[in-house]
């Protein structure tokens, strides 16, 4: 998954948490909302969903954490 990015003092791309996470159950305009939110210049959204919380909540928090950033 593609992480969102700052400008680090050297002016080179730093990783770092996100900010905002979105969370929905399906048909429930998830997708739609990253899409709109998309659209807007100073928001960078990430790649592909994680599914942490539906496939992968089995390998914790520390893949978690390794996937969203």
């Amino acid at each position: 998954m593609t992480s969102f990015c700052s400008t680090a003092p050297s002016d080179l791309p730093q990783k770092k948490f996100p900010s905002a996470i979105i969370v929905g159950v399906k048909k429930a305009g998830t997708r739609a909302l990253l899409e709109f939110l998309r659209l807007n210049p100073n928001i960078r959204a990430p790649g592909p969903e994680v599914h942490f919380f539906d496939k992968n909540y089995h390998k914790g928090l520390d893949w978690y954490r390794t996937s969203i950033i």
